[in-house]
Parts: C-alpha cells; structure tokens; sequence
C-alpha cells in the first residue's frame, strides 16, 4: 500500500474490499466503482485504486495499457511527439497508460485530491518504473478537461479543443518529468 499523505492511503482494489458508500456526482463513475470494477480486473481490462482516508472512499482511479498512434492525433501533434525521440527510435505508436476512470467523492472534491492522484500514476510509471510508458493518456469528459489541462495534460487533435464533444483524447508527456 501505497502513502500519499499521512492520513491518505492508496491500494489496489481486491475481490474482498468491501466499497462503502461512493458518490462523485456522476452516475457512471460511481457504477463502475461499485458494480464493475472488479471485473474489469478479473478479466485484465485494467487495474483500480482506492484512495481511502480513516476507512472512507476518498478517490480511486483506474489504468490501462494504451498506446499513442498516428490516427489519434494530428499531424502536428504527431511531429511533437516523435521531436522527443531520435530519429531511429521512430516508431508509428509509442506506449502509454490510459487513466479509464477517475472518480473524488463529493465531499473531497475541490481538495486537490485529483492532482495528487495524478501525480501519483505520475510516480508509478517514471520513478518506480511499473512498465516502459512514455504518456498518460485520458478521454475527459468535457467537465473534466480544464482539470487534466491545469495538471499538464494537452490535447491529442487540436481539433478537439472546441468541438464540443462529449470527451476529448488528451496526453501527457513522461519524459518531461526525467
């Protein structure tokens, strides 16, 4: 288990951890904590934490294995993207790990919590190493995007920035952190 803070702990949800009451203010987030989590990691479609405060359901998040390919993004963008690469490491993907789901509880939103989760994915993948990752890569919910944008996170196709869509593909960088 994981310490983020001193009254803050993060773990990785088991079969046997009994969620209590959740509730982020978004129907679909709270179902997928309550209801399908835990299958998701029975079948190895991602893996979910819990941030827990003093036995409460802080937070939690989950990850996948994802990639970053020249259709999810515009041409330049893509430029970008291989600029941080030699040219003989090249490739037409590079790995990431996608952010499937982020949910804070009402009562702790607005305390930050959602950075601090952030940074934490940041730390498993760059100073731990958890596996040969370059991005993060999340599809926000259009609420969500000024927080992912605040936290480093840019958009994949400029065109998403003002289209009004339900979710935008955004990424952020790894190697900006080494």
């Amino acid at each position: 288990m994981a310490q983020l803070t001193a009254d803050l702990r993060m773990f990785r949800l088991k079969e046997e951890y009994v969620i209590g009451d959740f509730d982020c203010g978004n129907q679909d987030l709270n179902d997928f904590l309550l209801k399908e989590a835990k299958l998701f990691s029975k079948y190895l479609l991602s893996v979910t934490y819990i941030i827990e405060q003093h036995g409460d359901v802080v937070a939690f998040f989950s990850l996948s294995n994802d990639k970053i390919s020249i259709p999810d993004s515009d041409k330049s963008t893509w430029r970008k993207i291989k600029s941080i690469f030699p040219h003989r490491k090249h490739r037409s993907d590079y790995p990431a790990v996608k952010i499937g789901r982020l949910g804070v509880s009402k009562k702790y939103q607005r305390s930050r919590i959602g950075s601090v989760i952030l940074n934490a994915v940041r730390t498993m993948y760059v100073e731990e190493n958890r596996a040969g990752c370059t991005f993060i890569t999340v599809d926000a919910l259009k609420e969500a995007v000024p927080f992912y944008l605040k936290n480093g996170f840019k958009f994949l196709k400029k065109s998403e920035e003002n289209d009004g869509k339900e979710t935008s593909l955004l990424y952020f960088n790894l190697t900006s952190l080494s």
